[in-house]
């Protein structure tokens, strides 16, 4: 139903902190330290020397010791190590005064050494990044080059003793997995923004998530034929990857109503066109290889019947497409389950049940529902749910089925409320508690509300380029798209994300 708003890679501007040397006592055994301090901060913790605290020139720096020649730090970033470490690299190579003369990367964890001249004296550094607490801690020990072989052993003890102690958390389920869109808040200047992302992932973890559902188009990602632009989808999979999720991907081939964002020179070619095909291929075989491990669900097409629904005549072509491209992603990765969306709650109303039929072709089958009456009012019972999932688990046979968006609007205009939004919630968990073992997991949409300009411009990617839609029929799907997260725009909760929280703390309750 609704699209991932683009993440934009903000560009961040490093500023390494120069060595703060320590005024007072001078070292009693240079390079040595004679005792050590465990620093913690919920599940981080590191070693350090038993060196005097001392104040750091950078205010992000958290905790700073010296002992009159060398000083160690700790400073939290909110950036995956690898982000933090390319922006190291970044600073580094366009500073004449730096050297990075070392950097080893991984997904949870970097190690930096870099050197920095300022005309009169050089400092070198050793850093270890490592993520913990939805962030980054940098742990860095600086000194100068002439004293750096004293002080190198207390700095590998330091920084290799970091370590993150996650909090037990909630097993892992085979069956009735819980999932959710996570849109993050709006944040501050209404920019997305990588730190709050990366808490929203955490706080939605923590509270039993499991499976992300993410939504990406074709174009976006190819803007020229066999150019791939992987930036986006590295930071969105290595920061699920760091939080423990299953991802499920859709890639919006169709975007519900309109054929998504293909790449250009594509626009207009059929499902069947022997380029299309080979293309769509080559890339969802290159996004598999790319982040093998990293997707468990890929699903090729979202609500695929609203469009059909005016577009019969496709369906055989895409149908080709995409048995073909599974086909392809299969012969390297047999155990990528790959589907496609089917809007049900459309498919009741539009009579396009026979679509579903017909396409019920994949690995599994993914649905949307969503209880509203013409016009996307939300005055149904909640409890309905659960006849809706019988009848969604019976059409799609033998084929394992997932339930990839269900939600309720909050939109009074709509006949919503935060009360029945509650409701809904409860009944979402009662339905899904009855069924554990026949849907492999359900996706609550969404996370948190969007501002309204934001669902305005998302609302209008579902109309063909250069139509008019009627202006009280965008006004009313604006709004619909716009209230369905369990805490609003601003990161407040409403009553149904504690109803959530309570029903998830049960729900995995023996």
């Amino acid at each position: 139903m609704k699209e991932k708003l683009p993440s934009r890679m903000v560009p961040l501007l490093l500023i390494l902190v120069s060595v703060t040397l320590a005024c007072g006592r001078s070292p009693a055994s240079p390079g040595q330290s004679q005792d050590w301090q465990t620093f913690t901060e919920s599940d981080f913790s590191v070693d350090m020397p038993g060196w005097d605290e001392t104040q750091s020139s950078d205010q992000q720096v958290i905790y700073n010791l010296g002992d009159g020649v060398a000083t160690i730090w700790i400073k939290p970033w909110p950036l995956t190590p690898r982000l933090v470490a390319e922006n190291v690299r970044t600073w580094a190579e366009s500073n004449t005064q730096a050297d990075l003369l070392n950097e080893q990367v991984e997904a949870e964890q970097a190690w930096l050494e870099l050197t920095i001249n300022d005309g009169l004296n050089v400092m070198r550094l050793r850093t270890h990044l490592l993520y913990c607490n939805a962030q980054t801690y940098e742990i860095t020990g600086g000194t100068l080059e002439q004293s750096f072989d004293e002080y190198a052993i207390t700095f590998d003890q330091s920084l290799e003793s970091a370590r993150c102690d996650p909090q037990d958390r909630y097993p892992t389920l085979t069956g009735g997995a819980l999932g959710m869109v996570i849109l993050p808040p709006a944040g501050p200047t209404g920019e997305f923004d990588l730190g709050i992302y990366q808490q929203s992932l955490a706080l939605a973890r923590d509270n039993g998530v499991q499976v992300s559902h993410y939504y990406l188009q074709w174009g976006d990602v190819e803007k020229s034929p066999g150019i791939y632009d992987w930036r986006t989808p590295d930071y969105i999979f290595e920061a699920h990857y760091l939080e423990g999720f299953q991802v499920s991907l859709v890639v919006n081939v169709i975007h519900t109503t309109v054929i998504g964002r293909v790449p250009p020179d594509l626009a207009g070619a059929s499902f069947d066109d022997p380029r299309f095909t080979a293309r769509l291929t080559d890339f969802l075989t290159a996004l598999a290889d790319r982040y093998a491990g990293r997707i468990q669900y890929l699903s090729i097409g979202n609500e695929v019947n609203d469009y059909f629904a005016t577009h019969r005549d496709e369906i055989p072509a895409y149908a080709t497409a995409f048995d073909q491209t599974r086909a392809a992603i299969h012969t390297t990765h047999p155990d990528l389950p790959v589907g496609i969306v089917f809007a049900y709650h459309d498919a009741e109303t539009q009579g396009t049940i026979d679509i579903i039929q017909t396409l019920n072709r994949g690995d599994f089958i993914a649905y949307t529902l969503y209880l509203y009456d013409q016009g996307f009012h939300f005055t149904r019972d909640p409890a309905l749910v659960g006849e809706y999932l019988d009848r969604m688990i019976a059409l799609a046979g033998d084929t394992p089925v997932a339930i990839v968006e269900t939600g309720w609007s909050t939109a009074e205009v709509l006949g919503g409320s935060e009360a029945d939004q509650a409701e809904y919630v409860r009944q979402v968990f009662t339905a899904l508690d009855a069924r554990r073992n026949q849907v492999i997991f359900l996706s609550w949409f969404d996370m948190h509300d969007s501002l309204p300009e934001a669902c305005q411009e998302l609302a209008l990617t579902f109309f063909e380029p250069g139509t008019q839609p009627d202006p009280a029929s965008l006004e009313a799907f604006v709004t619909f798209i716009c209230y369905f997260g369990l805490r609003d725009s601003d990161g407040s909760a409403k009553p149904a994300w504690d109803a959530w929280v309570q029903e998830a703390q049960e729900y995995y309750t023996p």
